[in-house]
């Protein structure tokens, strides 16, 4: 789709000079009125073409000012020849002006005498190595004498006085580019504070499963990734009384040596007693020491059991007179507490272990949309510094059903897959959720969109060096697209590269006074 403008510049517009006689202003002569000075600016796929020119008139010769840009990089057409063709609208044999090669990259020359007064579809043709194109801009009007032209020439609107001023030259030696307004169906997102977090499970910390040394051959450090049941050191416990395993271990022994013999002191009692050696009684107190002798036995084997099943728990196990500590859970170390040789209470923390390959995105969705955060379809996470929002896999999604008190917003939990690390637990941002439901919207791309105190705006291009402020209301986001409400119309071209430099142009009181140089 291509848009052409026409406008009338008063005489003190800068165009004025590149459109009067062949002649330079001398220095010294006292200012002279010029004639008015129209000028045209139109698009094909390939180039843009901003022309200025005076009003026409049969049997006067007439310069155009042609400036040429291609659309592939928006920098200035280097080489070629333009022409102007004028057929009668009537109908008739075409009349074509012959242009020359440019002055300088993008300003070109076509000079000649226009045809008979009259109406005449007219276009601008291009040639140039690798590129031939041509502008049909609509229909032109022949006077037939300069009173006529200039009364015509009167009735023309002048430019809008607000419109900011930003010359081809400075678009072409610039970072520069626009594009067209255009219809899309978007996906309807919302907007939602969020936080990453460590899924349920996610999230261990190791503690001190009793009171004694930590020792590892090396302490691990902030960010070491862990695998679940890896070594992360060991304790050894302080040793008091009974509570030392060789002395529960040396108890059982001398409990299982005096069952020993009692049992052997038993078996000769029954002996003697069946030779009737000694009397019934003698028999009958063996047999009660070996079972005082397997009654101590028990306890003393239990006392150790125990000690050995109390190593196994808080994620160590028993080795000698050692915890080993071990990862409950694969992730990162997120912090260390421990130091090599401190010793510890039980209980005390040595190490929080985080899983950072899933983790949790939690939403705050605002009251007003949670009716529909059961139906949503994708997530994205905006970072602040980042310049588009990340998409995420959100593979479960989890509510809480109940609206927060404080926030007046409904929890959404969402499981999110996350490799190589790049959402990092407890980093904050906002969730950009996307519904079901389209919308076809008047689109531009994300870097067209810039914003004053808050408020979004767009710069349109509504002339080929002319560009107004538009403020925009926002429809819908999408990806890299947002879609509009108002402010911008299908068809309109709008900044996406150098908006900066148009910005620091409308702070400009108006043209420099150079002008264009044809």
């Amino acid at each position: 789709m291509t848009k052409m403008t026409k406008k009338i510049r008063g005489p003190v517009a800068i165009l004025l000079a590149t459109v009067s006689a062949a002649g330079c202003t001398r220095p010294h002569d006292a200012p002279q009125a010029e004639p008015a000075s129209l000028n045209v600016t139109d698009w094909t796929a390939k180039t843009e073409l901003y022309m200025e020119y005076p009003p026409l008139i049969a049997g006067q010769s007439a310069r155009f000012a042609v400036h040429l840009t291609k659309l592939d990089d928006f920098k200035a057409l280097n080489a070629g020849t333009p022409s102007i063709e004028f057929t009668p609208e009537r109908g008739g044999k075409p009349v074509v002006l012959r242009g020359s090669a440019p002055s300088r990259p993008g300003a070109f020359r076509v000079e000649g005498t226009p045809p008979a007064a009259g109406r005449y579809r007219w276009a601008l043709m291009v040639d140039a190595p690798g590129l031939s194109d041509r502008h049909d801009l609509g229909t032109v009007a022949i006077f037939p004498d300069e009173a006529s032209a200039k009364a015509e020439a009167e009735k023309q609107p002048a430019d809008d006085p607000a419109a900011i001023a930003y010359l081809k030259e400075q678009q072409w030696t610039n970072e520069f580019a626009t594009t067209q307004v255009r219809e899309a169906e978007l996906r309807i997102s919302i907007k939602a504070p969020a936080t990453i977090e460590p899924l349920s499970g996610g999230e261990a910390l190791v503690a001190a499963p009793a009171s004694g040394r930590f020792m590892a051959e090396s302490l691990a450090a902030i960010g070491t990734s862990v695998s679940a049941g890896q070594a992360l050191g060991r304790l050894e416990p302080r040793l008091a009384g009974t509570d030392d395993r060789a002395t529960l271990a040396a108890d059982v022994t001398q409990a299982q040596v005096a069952l020993d013999s009692a049992r052997a002191e038993q078996t000769r009692a029954e002996r003697l007693l069946a030779d009737r050696a000694v009397p019934a009684r003698r028999v009958e107190d063996a047999r009660r020491a070996v079972t005082t002798a397997e009654a101590r036995l028990r306890v003393a084997e239990a006392r150790l059991a125990q000690r050995d099943e109390t190593l196994r728990s808080g994620g160590g196990v028993a080795s000698g007179n050692a915890f080993t500590i071990r990862a409950p859970i694969a992730g990162r170390i997120a912090d260390v507490f421990a130091t090599l040789g401190a010793s510890y209470d039980e209980g005390a923390p040595l190490f929080k272990i985080v899983r950072t390959d899933r983790v949790g995105l939690r939403a705050q969705m605002p009251a007003a949309n949670a009716m529909v955060a059961r139906d949503l379809t994708d997530v994205a996470f905006d970072i602040p510094g980042r310049p588009d929002p990340i998409p995420l896999r959100a593979e479960h999604r989890r509510d809480a059903g109940v609206i927060d008190q404080k926030t007046g917003a409904l929890p959404v939990q969402f499981e999110i897959q996350n490799p190589g690390g790049q959402l990092l637990v407890g980093q904050s941002g906002t969730a950009v959720l996307y519904t079901r439901d389209r919308l076809r919207a008047p689109t531009v791309p994300k870097a067209a969109v810039l914003f004053e105190a808050g408020r979004p705006y767009v710069f349109v291009q509504v002339g080929g060096e002319r560009f107004a402020r538009r403020y925009v209301e926002i429809a819908t986001r999408d990806g890299d697209q947002i879609g509009l409400k108002s402010g911008a119309g299908i068809g309109d071209r709008v900044v996406v590269r150098g908006a900066y430099e148009v910005q620091l142009a409308s702070a400009a009181k108006g043209l420099p006074a150079e002008g264009h140089v044809h």
